[in-house]
């Protein structure tokens, strides 16, 4: 029973999210650069048979690798859009969303074989094309996956424990009441979240507690306004009001910003870790 608790515990952890799509498909060029090579100087899978074209035909199937991933990204980010990305990116999804993408490469390269190679197509070979894909693939994607995880993991453990470290300074008491965003003062905001068009305002009321107010702006609109406060960016979709900040925690996606009389933990993008190392 451990055992599975242990399992479940680790397919629970948030895993780190790609953050730039440039990278991302840049990645994909090299993966389906180093599939083409490797199929060409090992020729597996019958490609040493083949009596000419053999460059031509291990480049047509890293391109097959190519394309499939595409395809499955933009159908991905599409239901993601449509009905909303809900919760964590945990290790576990990463593996499942893995699963998905090589449906996609083994369908992509098996049109492209049996079209290319033979001219036809045998639906019933489709799930032995599936079954080599995924038991060359799910392996060491799910190592990797995993190295990099608790690489991540323990990174931003050590960066959270240095800044926590550090002695705080009290809140500077300059920190501009004279500054509102939608008659809010900015020493009372704890976060501004994006929502698309609109901005998530998280303030103290006069009583103390804790209110939400939704309104049309952007962040970048507010930090606008806000400029020469405590008020500053911390992720794409959030900023946050530092003389908030109680502590740090950190995990595989990055840092998380415990701030006082709030119970939710605001992001910290990679880009932006360096500006809390210095504070």
């Amino acid at each position: 029973m451990n055992i599975l608790e242990n399992i479940k515990g680790i397919l629970g952890k948030p895993f780190p999210e790609e953050e730039n799509k440039l990278r991302y498909y840049r990645n994909l060029l090299f993966i389906s650069l180093f599939i083409a090579l490797f199929l060409y100087i090992f020729q597996p899978f019958g490609i040493s048979s083949l009596a000419s074209n053999k460059f031509i035909i291990c480049l047509g199937f890293g391109s097959m690798t190519f394309l499939g991933v595409f395809v499955y990204s933009a159908l991905a980010d599409q239901l993601y859009f449509l009905i909303g990305k809900k919760g964590q990116w945990t290790f576990g999804k990463w593996i499942l969303n893995n699963l998905g993408i090589m449906f996609f490469i083994s369908l992509a390269n098996f049109l492209f074989a049996r079209l290319v190679l033979f001219g036809f197509i045998e639906w019933n070979l489709f799930p032995a094309m599936i079954y080599g894909t995924f038991m060359i693939g799910i392996i060491p994607f799910t190592i990797l996956g995993g190295i990099a995880l608790f690489q991540q993991e323990k990174k931003y453990q050590t960066i959270s424990e240095e800044i926590n470290a550090v002695q705080k300074p009290a809140p500077d008491s300059f920190n501009n009441t004279s500054i509102a965003v939608f008659d809010i003062p900015t020493s009372r905001i704890k976060y501004v979240e994006a929502l698309q068009n609109y901005i998530k305002i998280a303030y103290l009321n006069p009583e103390g507690n804790l209110k939400v107010r939704t309104e049309r702006g952007t962040l970048k609109e507010v930090l606008e306004k806000t400029a020469g406060s405590t008020i500053i960016k911390c992720h794409r979709s959030y900023l946050v009001n530092t003389d908030a900040i109680i502590t740090t925690s950190g995990n595989a996606q990055g840092l998380l910003l415990v701030l006082s009389d709030c119970d939710q933990s605001i992001p910290v993008s990679r880009t932006f870790v360096p500006l809390f190392r210095t504070k």
